[in-house]
Formats: structure tokens, sequence, C-alpha cells
């Protein structure tokens, strides 16, 4: 058996994927754990990087939605709409876990995102954006995903992206939106057991980084335009795809 590093030795790692985390959040509101968590493993085992990495997304998120002007721009009736049809994609998403292969998740997931990524890309802003019955499904995959591949965001992201909503209500809501289900992750994770002394140990040492990333990060979103801001945002998403296909077919 492998025993994980002591944790002064991979202080290193923690404030290179904590500064990754903060500035990736910080530019385009979501995808830290999914930057963070390749740094993170190639050090750390998956049962502590994973609830490390919900930490440091959470604390972005807490910052965003209740420390600044952003909170006044949320879209609360799509907000409320996706968190009710996450609640039953939880459920679904256990379903799913004990019955169907991570890997044919990761790959169809991946997909999706990345042919969604794309068909944004050559259309532009949508003449038409997706009703909220897409925002319920959407809400429902995020559910089912965040439990069966400890991947929510997609889903969300690729609906909202498609609304033509202005760069702080698109952020505003995003933010909202992983600040509620983070909270409902972290908890669950601390009632199994994962956060653990260690755990909270490299947290602590990461939020530095974490503050310095997130603060260059926002200070760029700053200067974007509305039209960058998207392409930005489109290829963080179209990322986010082809990572989730490579697993998946790895």
């Amino acid at each position: 058996m492998t025993l994980p590093p002591p944790i002064w030795d991979a202080a290193g790692i923690v404030a290179a994927a904590s500064a990754l985390a903060g500035f990736t959040q910080g530019l385009a509101g979501f995808g830290s754990t999914l930057v963070a968590m390749p740094v993170l493993v190639t050090l750390l085992p998956v049962r502590e990087a994973a609830p490390l990495c919900c930490l440091l997304a959470l604390t972005t998120n807490l910052v965003l939605v209740l420390g600044t002007r952003l909170r006044r721009c949320v879209q609360r009736r799509e907000l409320a709409l996706l968190l009710v049809c996450s609640a039953p994609g939880a459920a679904l998403g256990a379903w799913v876990l004990a019955s169907a292969p991570e890997s044919a998740l990761r790959a169809l997931l991946g997909a999706g995102v990345l042919g969604m990524a794309l068909l944004s890309f050559l259309k532009g802003r949508p003449r038409r954006a997706p009703g909220l019955g897409w925002a319920a499904l959407a809400g429902l995959a995020a559910g089912s995903l965040g439990v069966a591949i400890g991947v929510n965001g997609p889903p969300v992201v690729a609906w909202s992206a498609r609304q033509g909503w202005g760069k702080d209500a698109l952020k505003a809501t995003l933010f909202a939106y992983f600040l509620c289900a983070g909270a409902a992750i972290v908890a669950i994770q601390a009632y199994q057991g994962l956060a653990t002394p260690r755990v909270l140990g490299l947290y602590g040492l990461g939020l530095p980084a974490l503050a310095a990333g997130f603060t260059t990060g926002h200070l760029c979103s700053g200067r974007l335009d509305e039209a960058v801001f998207r392409r930005v945002m489109l290829a963080l998403l179209a990322t986010t795809g082809a990572v989730l296909m490579v697993q998946g077919l790895g």
C-alpha cells in the first residue's frame, strides 16, 4: 500500500493546483475541480484530492455569491428549477452508479458537452434560447452525473451558455448553483469521513494560492467584453468535454 506524502511535502502541488483552480473559477465561473484534480492526483490519493477540490471550489463560490455585487444578477427562477431538478437527479445518479460503467458515462457526457460547445462556437449567440424544460433536464443530468462520476457542471454550463445572458448574470447564476450543490457535496463527504484533518490541513495550505489565483482571474474577467468572455467560457467547456471523452475512452 502506497502512503500519501507528508503534508508539507505536498504543499507545492497543492499550491499550484489551488492557484490554477482559483484563476479558472475567477475567470469563467466554473471548471476549478476539472483543472485542479489532474494536478493533485499526481501526488495525492483520489480520496484526498476530491474533497480538497470541493472545499476549494466551495470557498470561491461562497466569496463570489455573498461578497460581491454579482449576487444581484442571479437568475432566480432558472436557478431554483436547476436545484429542484438536481435532487431527483442525484437519486438517479446513485442507481446509475451501481449499474453503468463509469468509463461509458464519462465518454457519453464528454461527447455531448464537446458537441454542444462546438455548436455554440459555430452559431454564436442563440436566436432562441433553450427553454425551462431544457433547464429541468440539465438539472436532472447534473444531479445524476454529480453522484455517478463526480462532475456536475457541464450540463448546467452548457444550458446556461445558450441563454444569451450577460456575463454577470451568467457567472452569478453558475456561482449560485455551484455554491448550493457544492455545499451539499461537502456535507456528504464530511458525513462519509472524507474531510479528514489531513485534508483540512492541505486546504489551509492552499488558501493563499487560491486567493491569489482567484483575484487574478477575476481581474482578467473584468477586462473581457461579452463576446470574448463567451468564447473563453465555451473553450473551457469544450476542454471539459474533450478531457471527459479521453478519460472515458481510456
